[in-house]
Formats: structure tokens, C-alpha cells, sequence
């Protein structure tokens, strides 16, 4: 993320200072209060998800209080959710007060939000001490049944070492192992195919060193020595040996399913439905956020979060439904449907920015809850449903779809969060244009703005609503696990002039719009 170019030398903190300072005396210049305050439209703010990266939506929201701008709707998912509940929990209007979210967002740390890799390195502590103590065990049992001598080691340090590199040579190139035999079975078939000369290298390289471990081994052990003197005393039971190897390796098709088995029911159970548990990161938001404040706060917020259980979406809200249904232009049959009152508003915060893969899920009155990005990322829809006339949709990604590195299991699983994200906030976009489009083709037939237009479709109604997207031209750079504190200075930065760009457009906008009230009904037709 480049630096500002008005102060390339600067720090962030002091380009944000400075801007910041000339943005409020240009609002005032242009008297932008006294045109919020005559804007009859309801002005709404959507906020998605998007882990670290969220420290950009706190400059924007930074924007927003700076602008004097109100803020009737907050609709928010995932990390959306905490800048929300930060936001509206520390105004006394409309207005809400970014400044603790800032300060949270230049605070937090990867341990302060329960992100812990070194509980993987305990669990691996544990299985590596399991299998020690098994070994050693049988060990002892094999010594005092006079089995010590054969098991006996004469250049253990060699055998040792050669253990650890076979371990890791299977830890880091499991995948690569049997590309050498795929290689020389299409050699010997005639079906060679291309072949990737690096991977071959890495799996001759792995197999060599698995190989020269268990041969080490059988030399260590004298295996052939006590095989021929159990052959010389008992050649039945040697023979016994040889067709038990037979036989294993000629059915191994048939015990190698259940064994899998086996082995998946033995690795689940150290497994928990998330890499890391939400205590640290529960803690840290209830130690930030005054749950009574966000209560009372005049701004509606809602947070998106998924009902595991039914797949469905939920919405909490700090505003009771019944209250929400009322409000102008709110759709009252999808409030009752799918808003949720709570007596625990910031575990359902928690509970909307349990990122999947990356947090548990979030047991909530007897329920398990997920980051409501699953449903709704992009909440544009649920801001329109609770009767926003116009949205400002803060977005950590441009619009263009980004490149990522995919290099484990975790970016895949993340990677395919943010594919469902996108294509739902294209979807949501595509049906909001649509019928602006048609409230402006209507309206230019009756002479009105489109403003003053709703479209009576069956059961629903449609208004135009004018859509303010905020986001970085690139997408924001780390994953969303990443943190770093220069990063997350630079996009405070950033979001703070993208969202200062966008409030100026609303300011030409709103001085000109006819949000006026009652609307001209259009009825349509249902085909």
C-alpha cells in the first residue's frame, strides 16, 4: 500500500492529522451540517467483513464523524460488526465517534484477539510424547522378555539422526513421495508424460532419505542375522513372517480403507471447529464496548451472523423489531422474519466475526453462529430492507476480484469465504442497479426524480436508492489474519481519504436529491 502523496515523507499518523484537519474546515466552509440536517433521506452505512484488513473501515468511519455526517443504519457483518458496535456505542446521535475504534484498531495484537499458534506446537509436544512413551514402553517390555540384544543400537546417534531427517523429510514432502514411482511406472509403460523435473527431484530426494532410514535401521538391528537364526530355529515361523508381508502387501486395498478410517475418527480428536477459540477475542471486545451505550445509541444497528444449524442468516439488532418495523421506508415482514433481539448484544457481535476456519462458531442462546459474511457480507440488502435512501458500502477489496497466494489449507478455506462474499455483493449490486434503473426511466416519464418513485411489485416495494462504495482501488494487501501495525496505519490512512472522496460526492448529491415523502406509487404486474 503506497504512502499519501500530499506528505511522501511523512509518517501516516501525520498525513491522517493534517488531512483531517483541512477535511473538517471544508466541511465547514461548505456548510455540509446544515445540509445533512435539511437531507430528508435516511442515510445508512454498510460494513463488510474482511479480519485485519477492517482497521481501513475505521478510517472511514473516522471520515463519517469528522464529515458531522448521521448515520440513521448501520447494517454490518464479520469485522464489520465490531467497528460498528464501536462506533454507534460511543455517540450520544447520530453521529457516531470513531476515535475508540482508531485506538482499539492501533492496539490490538495477534494474542490479543486469540491468535495463538503455539497451541499447535503444544499439540504436537503432546503427540510426539504419546508416541515416545508407547515406544518406550514396548521397549521395556521387549527387554524384560530377553529381547534387549536384538534391540539393542550400535550407532544410535546415526540411527537417531537419520529418524529426524526421514520425519521430516515425510512432514514436508508427503504429497512429493510418490511422484517417483508415478514417473518410472509411465517410463516403463511408454506413457511418459511431461514431467515436472523439480518435483521429481524433491520426491527422489524424500524417498532416498525414508529409504536410507529403515535400511540404516535393518542393519542397526541386524535384521538379517536374527532372521536367518529364526529361519535356522523355527522355519515355520519365519515362513509365517515372509507371508504375513505377502499378504498384507497383496490386500492392502482392503485394509488400507478401514485403517483411514481409523485414523480420521484418532486425528478429529484433537481437532477443534475453528484454529482458535473466540475467549481472547470475546474478551478483548467486552473489555471495548459498553453493551448498555450501544443499547441506547439513536443509530440502528444490525449484525449479520449464520445459524449453522439451519443455514439460515440472523440479524441482531440493538433496536428492538417491532420498534425497526416502523421506521419510514422499513420492510416490516423481513425485519419480523429475520431480526433477532438478544439479551446478549456483544456476544452476537462476537458471534458475526467468527470467521470461519479461522474462529470456533459461537454458541448463542443454546445456537451455533458463524460470521455472518457466509450470508451476507456485503449487508447492502438488509441496510435497503430496514429503509436506508442511501448507502455508503465500505469494502476492504476493490471491485475488481484480487490475486491471492493460496499456500495452505487456511488460504484455500478463506480464499473460498471471500469467492461467496463477492458474488453476493455482485448479486446484491446487480438487483439495486436494477431497479434504479427503473425508477430513473420511470421517473423521466412522469416528469419526477427518481427519488420520488416506488415500484409496488406483488407484496413489495421498491425505491431508488443511491449506493456510495468505499474501497481501496487494489485490494488491501496481508490476509485476514494478518496483522502489522504500519499496515494497519496505512489502511486507517487509506480508508480515511476514500471515505473523505466519497462524503464529498454525497454532499453534491444531496443538496440536488428529492427525497420527498409520500413517493409516486408504480404498480407493476407480476408475470
Amino acid at each position: 500500500m503506497k504512502k499519501s502523496p500530499l506528505v511522501p515523507d511523512a509518517s501516516s499518523s501525520e498525513v491522517l492529522t493534517r488531512i483531517r484537519a483541512e477535511f473538517r474546515a471544508r466541511v465547514e466552509r461548505e456548510s455540509a451540517p446544515q445540509v445533512w440536517k435539511s437531507f430528508p433521506g435516511r442515510i445508512a452505512i454498510a460494513l463488510c467483513g474482511g479480519g485485519t484488513r477492517g482497521a481501513y473501515q475505521a478510517g472511514a468511519l473516522l471520515a463519517f464523524q469528522d464529515a458531522q455526517l448521521p448515520s440513521h443504519i448501520i447494517a454490518a457483518t464479520s469485522v464489520g460488526s465490531i467497528n460498528a458496535a464501536g462506533y454507534a456505542g460511543n455517540s450520544d446521535g447520530l453521529v457516531g465517534n470513531a476515535e475508540a475504534v482508531v485506538g482499539h484498531w492501533l492496539e490490538v495484537t495477534p494474542t490479543l484477539v486469540g491468535i495463538e499458534w503455539t497451541r499447535y506446537a503444544w499439540m504436537l509436544g503432546g503427540l510426539i510424547a504419546f508416541w515416545a512413551g508407547v515406544g518406550n514402553l514396548l521397549y521395556v517390555i521387549l527387554s524384560e522378555n530377553g529381547y534387549a540384544a536384538a534391540l539393542a543400537l550400535h550407532r544410535p546417534r546415526l540411527t537417531w539422526t537419520l529418524l529426524g531427517l526421514a520425519g521430516l523429510a515425510v512432514l514436508l514432502l508427503y504429497d512429493q513421495l510418490p511422484y517417483v514411482t508415478f514417473v518410472a511406472r509411465s517410463l516403463m509403460t511408454g506413457r511418459v508424460k511431461k514431467i515436472q523435473r523439480r518435483k521429481a527431484v524433491l520426491s527422489v530426494l524424500a524417498n532416498s532419505v525414508v529409504i536410507g532410514f529403515m535400511v540404516a535401521v535393518l542393519l542397526e538391528l541386524n535384521f538379517a542375522g536374527h532372521f536367518l537364526t529364526l529361519l535356522r530355529l523355527y522355519p515355520a515361523g519365519a515362513a509365517g513372517l515372509v507371508i504375513l508381508v505377502v499378504l498384507l502387501l497383496a490386500l492392502r486395498k482392503s485394509w488400507s480403507a478401514p485403517l483411514s478410517g481409523l485414523m480420521h475418527k484418532l486425528l478429529r480428536l484433537p481437532l477443534r471447529p475453528g484454529l482458535f477459540p473466540n475467549y481472547e477475542r470475546a474478551r478483548f471486545i467486552r473489555e471495548r464496548l459498553d453493551e448498555q451505550k450501544l443499547r441506547a445509541s439513536p443509530i440502528h444497528v444490525v449484525f449479520s451472523a449464520t445459524d449453522l444449524q439451519s443455514g439460515d442468516p440472523v440479524f441482531f439488532s440493538n433496536t428492538p423489531a417491532g420498534r425497526l418495523a416502523t421506521e419510514p421506508g422499513a420492510d416490516a415482514e423481513f425485519i419480523r422474519s429475520v431480526v433477532v433481539e438478544t439479551s446478549d448484544l456483544v456476544g452476537a457481535v462476537v458471534a458475526s466475526s467468527a470467521l470461519p476456519l479461522a474462529y470456533e462458531p459461537m454458541l448463542l442462546h443454546g445456537r451455533m453462529y458463524a460470521d455472518g459474511g457466509l450470508c451476507a457480507n456485503q449487508p447492502l440488502r438488509p441496510a435497503i430492507r430496514l429503509g436506508a435512501d442511501v448507502v455508503f458500502l465500505v469494502m476492504m477489496d476493490s471491485l475488481q476480484a484480487p490475486r491471492k497466494r493460496l499456500k495452505t489449507f487456511v488460504d484455500v478455506g478463506l480464499s473460498a469465504v471471500d469467492i461467496l462474499m463477492r458474488q453476493t455483493l455482485v448479486n446484491d449490486l446487480r438487483i439495486a442497479s436494477h431497479f434504479n434503473i427503473t425508477c430513473e426511466r420511470a421517473a423521466q416519464k412522469a416528469g419526477l426524480h427518481p427519488e420520488e418513485i416506488e415500484i409496488v411489485l406483488g407484496p413489495r416495494r421498491y425505491r431508488y436508492v443511491r449506493a456510495f462504495p468505499i474501497c481501496p482501488q487494489e485490494s488491501l494487501p496481508g490476509s485476514a489474519l494478518d496483522f502489522d501495525e504500519e499496515r494497519t496505519r496505512q489502511a486507517i490512512l487509506l480508508g480515511y481519504q476514500d471515505g473523505m472522496t466519497q462524503i464529498l460526492e454525497f454532499l453534491v448529491y444531496a443538496r440536488s436529491s428529492r427525497f420527498s415523502s409520500p413517493r409516486h406509487e408504480l404498480a407493476w404486474e407480476l408475470h
